[in-house]
């Protein structure tokens, strides 16, 4: 595996999980998602799980695994197919996209 596809999908991984884990995303999709699987709000607004799945969403280590987990089976599937070129289109925006969410939070 190239260095280049390792640094794809660390910060795909990286986005992913965060959008998955705290963000509202367009039309409120992940949101909507994680209040779906058992995610509610407590008096202070703060987020709390009413079942194990949404415990793994509501942390953000455990749902990494997860993501990192379909990001490697991503990978796999297409290296099978020799099609590895495809999942780094795939992963690629979200790769960016995770570069700049990271280094916004880096910098302050």
């Amino acid at each position: 595996m190239s260095t280049e596809l390792i640094v794809i999908a660390l910060l795909a991984t990286y986005r992913l999980t965060q959008m998955f884990n705290n963000e509202a995303g367009p039309a409120d999709i992940f949101g909507r998602f994680r209040t779906r699987i058992g995610v509610t709000f407590d008096a202070y607004s703060n987020p709390v799980a009413s079942n194990w799945v949404a415990e793994g969403i509501l942390c953000f280590y455990c749902l990494s695994v997860w993501i990192a987990f379909g990001v490697s089976m991503l990978i796999a599937a297409a290296a099978l197919l020799n099609h590895i070129d495809v999942a780094q289109w795939i992963l690629f925006p979200f790769a960016i996209s995770g570069a700049a969410v990271f280094m916004k939070k880096w910098a302050g």
